[in-house]
């Protein structure tokens, strides 16, 4: 926890410290229900929970601004029994930074029918092509036509064989289970660029038996396999109570979960970047990644020369050396508020906070360690009005308005 003073002497605060980055945006998170009918299968009901950037936070509000920002989406499959909820760590990062996070929660029983969620997932990705063109629709004009499909155990497995039903632009599978029909076999149909995670700790479902022949059997330019050390299966659902109950059963280890969800989320950031917003340097950012953690994973990578194409068209996609959130803002003056920064690397910050008048009112300097971090703001030691906090290292720079009620 990080206890802020206030400066004994206010300053006038430099433009700089208070201007908002074009580059640095990032956004709250708006939720919605919908759900999609499929006619060829009898009407079929998917309720699809949906997470996506917004200037506030809440249920409906309106997609994040500016107006003609496209966002990408991605279809996330569940694991079997695992409820949505248990992959919080997937959209609360990637709806705050510029991603339709799509979750579809048919299939939940103890028995999944993997052939109709893969559908389910491929109908979803579909839909939100189609609403894109669709006057009237809330995703008019604002999908910019590129999706993944990704999902964990079943689910991601639902994801490799869904491929085959609409060619999304991109994979992601988290420790992906063989199954019925086989995603062993599904997988020599996937062409798209890739990536498979997998746990050494995985009891549920072995590498050896499960993403190894997966990845050897998907046919795209691009692949990628990722084994964490001591990470196991529901790791990846956050320890979800039910998935950690089977995992028991066949004597894993369904310990602390927080490392393999943030390195997660650190490797996909890039990749997806790359794939879904154009953004050029990514992939090279992505195989730096991979190679700068080979005590935390093993991986092979391979995509080839061609595969890297791209051009970099997303004026708005955040940086990502510096990304910091707050939470709740709104805050009223009895409440606790949180900054979230996540950092690439490790450096010595300071934290100013700035009145409508220019003037600085809080300053500290701080630590930002590698990866996650969290800090408590004493907005108590404030009067209610507006404010603009910025962060401001050697080389970056991030700014977000501040509300205390």
């Amino acid at each position: 926890m990080m206890k802020l003073k206030p400066t004994k002497n206010l300053m006038t605060a430099i433009g700089l410290l208070i201007a908002f980055s074009a580059q640095a945006q990032t956004w709250e998170i708006g939720n919605q229900v919908m759900t999609f009918t499929d006619p060829s299968r009898g009407n079929r009901q998917i309720e699809t929970q949906i997470f996506y950037p917004a200037d506030v936070a809440g249920t409906n509000v309106a997609l994040g601004s500016p107006s003609d920002q496209k966002y990408p989406v991605l279809v996330f499959g569940h694991d079997q029994d695992v409820p949505y909820t248990d992959y919080f760590y997937i959209w609360n990062k990637f709806a705050r930074y510029g991603f339709i996070c799509a979750f579809p929660t048919t299939e939940m029983g103890a028995n999944p029918n993997i052939e109709e969620y893969a559908k389910d997932l491929a109908f979803v990705a579909q839909q939100f092509n189609i609403m894109r063109f669709t006057p009237g629709s809330f995703y008019y004009k604002r999908h910019n036509s590129k999706s993944c499909l990704i999902g964990h155990g079943t689910g991601g497995s639902a994801a490799i064989i869904g491929m085959q039903y609409y060619s999304a632009t991109t994979l992601v599978a988290l420790t992906p289970t063989e199954t019925t029909p086989s995603a062993i076999s599904a997988a020599t149909l996937v062409t798209k660029p890739t990536v498979i995670f997998s746990g050494d700790e995985d009891c549920v479902a072995p590498l050896s038996t499960n993403q190894e022949p997966m990845f050897n059997n998907i046919d795209s330019d691009c692949k990628t396999l990722v084994n964490f050390f001591e990470a196991a299966h529901c790791h990846f659902s956050m320890n979800g109570v039910v998935c950690s109950n089977t995992e028991v059963l066949c004597q894993g280890t369904p310990s602390t979960f927080q490392q393999t969800c943030t390195f997660t989320n650190y490797l996909l950031i890039s990749f997806l970047r790359y794939y879904l917003k154009s953004n050029a340097p990514a992939l090279d950012k992505f195989e730096w990644k991979l190679q700068n953690k080979t005590n935390i994973w093993s991986y092979i990578f391979a995509c080839n020369v061609m595969a890297r194409v791209g051009d970099e068209d997303e004026s708005m996609d955040a940086p990502e050396e510096l990304e910091m959130s707050l939470y709740p803002n709104p805050v009223k003056k009895t409440q606790s508020m949180k900054m979230s920064i996540n950092s690439e690397t490790a450096s010595k910050a300071t934290l100013y906070i700035s009145n409508t008048m220019g003037q600085v009112v809080l300053k500290n300097d701080i630590e930002i360690e590698e990866m996650e971090n969290e800090f408590v703001l004493p907005v108590e030691e404030l009067r209610s009005g507006y404010y603009m906090l910025s962060v401001v290292t050697e080389t970056e720079r991030m700014s977000k308005p501040l509300i205390i009620q």
